[in-house]
């Protein structure tokens, strides 16, 4: 197949590729980390009722 420009085909899967997934122990302590207490939730809604 030809590519445009005469790209080779590696270099366009790595000009295209998409993120990595981080594994899932990272994503469950980022998970963690943005959750929220009861008393800043509440101040949250407080100051900001229409979100």
């Amino acid at each position: 197949m030809t590519y445009p420009f005469g790209a080779v085909r590696a270099e366009l899967e790595k000009a295209f590729a998409l993120p990595s997934v981080p594994p899932a122990s990272e994503s469950n302590r980022v998970s963690r980390a943005r959750e929220l207490s009861e008393s800043d939730r509440a101040v949250a809604l407080f100051e900001h009722p229409d979100h």
